[in-house]
């Protein structure tokens, strides 16, 4: 794996708002960035052959790091839950992980750190592979950093490893752990200089009562990390405007809403006082393209919003299809797309 290939990571669910947004977008944008896919069951899939098939579609057969979500499925289970749980098995260094990975040609694995003492044999079994090794640390571990890297020293090259330091759920005080994220990341390069790092969180807010926009602090926050540790080797990283926590039920439907997704910042568009859903909808789709920082990107997040406002039919008429048009547009900004020449453009075919 060669990650210098890549300039954007966004950290996804196997959730439809997230898969449709990966899908849609255009194949020139697909090339350039690398998903990082949580395996999770595929809405309400009895199997987990399901959720492999939706990912390679959504992805279109190119390369994605894998890893597994933490979430224990209580209540009614089905056979998807008990697959997962055998690949969460720390039995045998994640023996039943490996042979997972090993199966599926695309996949570059996420390494398993439940276990501490089961980390070394996926090191072993995943270099070997030659797909790349990922180590995602959560803040709770950062101190473990160290160790892990020094784990990799006795190999002559690591140019095929990398660490995401993700602060999961943050807000605008990401922006006051720059030295924290920075002590980290340079406690990893002291031991492997030649890995590749990120550093990722999600500021997207969790409510948005009198809020029209907020800043995209994950970004502000890369950028102060990379200014002081240096610019190469380093891949910008985040949750592709999706909160890092499972959103509960209840309180019924959110306000009809429309988000846009700039480089630097999110708009939101929300009409709370319509009765009427879809015509909310409809309103808030045209306050987005009246907005002056509107930008006709002819992708299908904004198509979706163009369709909104004419109140045409296959549009934005519900949260999951807004949730899907921010994230399409978020991933497209942030993969650098509009800076390159030559963009594909989506079209409906």
């Amino acid at each position: 794996m060669d990650f210098g290939a890549f300039g954007y990571v966004p950290i996804l669910g196997v959730r439809p708002s997230e898969m449709q947004a990966l899908e849609e977008l255009s194949p020139q944008v697909k090339i350039g960035i690398l998903p990082y896919i949580i395996l999770q069951p595929w809405t309400t899939a009895k199997e987990f052959p399901s959720t492999l098939a939706k990912i390679t579609a959504c992805s279109s057969g190119k390369p994605i790091i894998v890893d597994l979500t933490d979430e224990i499925f209580d209540g009614n289970r089905r056979p998807v839950h008990a697959a997962l749980d055998l690949l969460r098995d720390s039995k045998d260094g994640y023996a039943n992980w490996r042979s997972f990975i090993e199966e599926q040609s695309t996949f570059t694995p996420a390494i398993q750190l439940r276990v501490p003492n089961e980390i070394w044999p996926q090191i072993v079994a995943f270099k070997a592979l030659g797909r790349g090794v990922v180590i995602r640390l959560h803040e709770q571990i950062f101190s473990s950093a160290n160790d892990i890297a020094k784990l990799f020293k006795s190999f002559p090259s690591n140019e095929d490893v990398y660490f995401i330091i993700d602060f999961q759920k943050q807000d605008k005080n990401i922006l006051t752990k720059a030295l924290i994220a920075y002590n980290t990341c340079k406690s990893i390069r002291d031991e492997i200089p030649d890995c590749f790092i990120s550093v990722s969180a999600s500021t997207f807010p969790s409510s948005f009562t009198g809020i029209a926009e907020q800043e995209i602090f994950e970004r502000q926050f890369y950028n102060l990390v990379a200014a002081e540790l240096g610019t190469q080797r380093n891949i910008y990283c985040d949750r592709a405007s999706v909160r890092a926590e499972k959103q509960n039920g209840g309180g019924g439907s959110p306000a009809p809403r429309i988000d846009n997704a700039f480089a630097a910042k999110w708009k939101f568009f929300r009409e709370a006082e319509e009765e009427d859903r879809e015509e909310a909808y409809q309103m808030a789709a045209a306050r987005a393209i009246e907005c002056p920082e509107w930008k006709d990107q002819g992708i299908w997040g904004t198509e979706m919003i163009k369709r909104t406002a004419a109140g045409q039919d296959n549009a934005i008429y519900s949260p999951k299809l807004s949730t899907s048009a921010r994230i399409n547009i978020h991933l497209h900004t942030q993969s650098g797309s509009d800076d390159q020449d030559g963009e594909v453009e989506w079209t409906d075919l």
